[in-house]
């Protein structure tokens, strides 16, 4: 009995659990959702707060993927998590800022040219990077991200450059 209650406290604070806060269709029959691109601009303007994780907690999934293109590949919140903290990462980089140059959808994939902006904790930047984005939205939830950049810039940021 011990080690079922105790069993049940760790699913039940899991960070895991009640990180994941998007809505799928099925579970949002009541509910309004979003549209694939307020899904995507909430997520994106969220996305500098905690270097990531927030936005990466609120919008992704267990299941979602996401594709830096010719860098790395995650399955999940915390394979995700793990690449923003990742060894090597440049320690001057706190924050990503996405500003939006273009946005559209086609049905429930978001096409998006950025400027992503990488600042330090004082807001100055480190690098900037222009980005096509796909999302896939399913819901509230963001399933897919795949992001298309000049793979040349991932060494212009690395903690090994200088």
């Amino acid at each position: 009995m011990k080690f079922a209650l105790l069993a049940m406290a760790v699913a039940f604070f899991s960070p895991t659990v009640w990180s994941q806060t998007c809505t799928t269709p099925s579970e949002a029959e009541h509910r309004k959702l979003r549209t694939p691109i307020e899904t995507v601009t909430a997520f994106s303007a969220a996305f500098p707060k905690d270097n990531g994780t927030f936005a990466i907690r609120q919008w992704f999934t267990p299941r979602t993927v996401w594709v830096n293109e010719g860098v790395s590949t995650t399955t999940g919140i915390e394979e995700a998590l793990a690449f923003l903290n990742r060894p090597g990462k440049s320690p001057d980089i706190t924050a990503v800022h996405f500003d939006m140059l273009a946005i559209a959808a086609d049905g429930n994939r978001v096409l998006t040219e950025r400027l992503d902006r990488f600042v330090r904790k004082d807001g100055s930047s480190v690098a900037a990077v222009k980005v096509m984005g796909i999302f896939e939205v399913e819901g509230d939830c963001i399933v897919a991200w795949w992001d298309y950049f000049d793979v040349n810039f991932s060494k212009k940021i690395s903690n090994t450059q200088k």
